[in-house]
């Protein structure tokens, strides 16, 4: 068990194992580093991985402060230099790609080398001019409103509805089991993150990305569109798109070990 404290001294958990090329893997909202333990243990033996826990989730501090995609970017760029990290593949699912993008805007490229976004738009809120954000272009400002003050009265009820949303096809058996994982999470920082990002917009930053980038998606994800990938693709030069057919938004635990292999394979590959 390993824990580092950022400059603002909130102390956060990270695990690392193997060795070769560095893979850091950034989970989403209300996870935690646990996402990704198949990926750790397959990956290890070729590449040095690394998972944590972003700060308000898991086993990291659940400060007052800092509950921003800002700070989560300058809690990556904390510990790649605290493990000095050069050359890294950045993998971010979910809320861990706006961790990614934040990243990008504020420290551009330095650190890393690649980048793969799983299931994840640029821009979270739907308007009249932007219909490839979060449920297929239906959620609005007045949906997040919503959100926000449900997650503030009653997380319980918003973390199992929100689970069910992202995969329609559980049990409510299996909708307690998965939300037992996430019970420990305060509202405080889940209404934080939500409302962080929910107010970014990280299409100007697309067109800024040069390294090599991956582009995952679940055909069958009910959170984003086909649509937002290829945008995302059109928008990123040196791009791939992957499709994960049949797959939702939870693609990384339905099928693990292709997940495993489509960043081995990714991480192998040459840029050109």
């Amino acid at each position: 068990m390993a824990f580092f404290h950022t400059k603002d001294g909130t102390r956060l958990y990270y695990r690392t194992k193997g060795t070769g090329k560095p893979i850091v893997l950034i989970h989403g909202w209300s996870n935690s580093h646990e996402a990704f333990l198949i990926q750790e243990q397959q990956l290890c033996d070729d590449y040095y991985v690394v998972t944590y826990d972003l700060r308000g989730h898991g086993k990291s501090d659940k400060p007052q402060q800092g509950l921003s995609l800002r700070t989560f970017a300058k809690d990556l760029k904390e510990l790649l230099e605290h493990l000095e990290l050069e050359d890294a593949l950045l993998v971010g699912w979910s809320m861990g790609t706006s961790v990614i993008f934040e990243y990008l805007r504020h420290f551009n490229q330095e650190h890393i080398s690649k980048v793969c976004f799983v299931d994840m738009t640029p821009k979270l809120l739907n308007d009249k001019t932007w219909k490839l954000g979060l449920y297929h272009g239906s959620f609005t400002e007045k949906d997040n409103f919503n959100a926000l003050t449900t997650i503030f009265e009653d997380w319980p009820s918003y973390a199992k509805t929100f689970i069910k949303a992202t995969i329609p096809y559980l049990t409510e058996e299996q909708i307690e089991q998965l939300f037992h994982l996430k019970e420990d999470n305060l509202p405080h920082v889940m209404a934080a993150m939500w409302l962080s990002m929910s107010a970014n917009d990280y299409r100007d930053v697309l067109p800024s990305i040069t390294v090599p980038s991956l582009i995952i998606y679940g055909t069958k994800s009910t959170l984003y569109s086909e649509d937002t990938a290829q945008y995302m693709a059109q928008h990123i030069k040196h791009s791939t798109l992957l499709p994960f057919e049949g797959c939702t938004h939870f693609l990384v635990g339905e099928q693990p070990h292709r997940f495993t292999e489509a960043i081995r394979n990714f991480a192998t590959e040459k840029s050109s």
